[in-house]
């Protein structure tokens, strides 16, 4: 885990791009792609050292260019990098040419850590073993989606659930559901890479929230893995609640990642 080893998040996230796509080094840059998925913004960008400045614009949009694409192959722009305490800086040049600016919580915990919490217990949780369960995983995915029905989104689930099967065959980990009555009502990924166990896509149906579900499928999944790794990770935008969930298992705050990315052709910011 040589990049960024003291940030999780993105040390774990190019460690998983390095098993579904390419990673490679380059001077300014970790450049990373997924060939057979051109519209995975974040699996076709640039990672930088530090958080960018205005007066760099130019030359990210002209570097990204020439390695990662550009249209009709490759509609967007993205770029991560991890956020220090000592970031400066605004991205508001960014912003005004229409990108989006991300600041992500990378939260982490030792599995016995993690502290009881309120579980519901009509949740049952179990790996996926059937080809239905990948069926409604995609549904509650595409439903998140701010356009479902677009064929790029289609393509980009797709893409995800056939690279998660690839994992998950190769042993590096596996998808776990929460049913109720035997309807899938949440799931999320735990991945085990150089002793680190990182969540992936945690998920509970719009239907299902505020009941506890995603404290119950986590913990259950936390306990039933505990042997697996060292350390556990998950990422949160900072925007949303579910951070306040982590932490109140007992994850702490071990660092953020900052990204910004541009959409590159009408109509399709979903």
């Amino acid at each position: 885990m040589h990049h960024f080893s003291d940030n999780l998040g993105l040390a774990t996230d190019l460690l998983l791009h390095a098993e579904t796509g390419l990673v490679e080094s380059r001077d300014d840059y970790i450049v990373v792609r997924t060939p057979d998925a051109p519209e995975y913004f974040f699996g076709n960008m640039l990672v930088l050292h530090r958080r960018p400045a205005g007066i760099d614009l130019k030359r990210l949009e002209h570097d990204f260019a020439q390695l990662i694409g550009t249209p009709p192959l490759i509609t967007h722009r993205t770029f991560a990098w991890p956020e220090s305490a000592d970031s400066v800086g605004s991205l508001d040049a960014f912003v005004e040419q229409g990108y989006n600016a991300i600041v992500c919580r990378v939260l982490a915990a030792h599995s016995d850590d993690v502290r009881p919490v309120a579980k519901n217990s009509l949740v049952k949780v179990r790996p996926f073993a059937v080809h239905q369960d990948w069926d409604d995983w995609s549904r509650m995915q595409l439903a998140e989606m701010s356009c479902p029905a677009d064929v790029t989104s289609q393509r980009y689930i797709a893409h995800q659930q056939m690279a998660y099967r690839r994992l998950i065959h190769r042993g590096l980990g596996n998808w776990w559901g929460a049913f109720i009555n035997d309807e899938q009502v949440g799931s999320l990924g735990l991945f085990f890479l150089n002793g680190v166990g990182r969540f992936q896509s945690v998920i509970t149906g719009k239907l299902h929230r505020n009941r506890n579900v995603c404290k119950s499928l986590m913990s259950e999944v936390i306990k039933l893995t505990a042997a697996q790794s060292d350390r556990l990770v998950v990422v949160a935008d900072e925007t949303y609640h579910a951070g306040a969930i982590y932490e109140a298992m007992g994850f702490q705050q071990q660092g953020r990642v900052g990204s910004l990315y541009q959409v590159r052709r009408d109509g399709a910011a979903c």
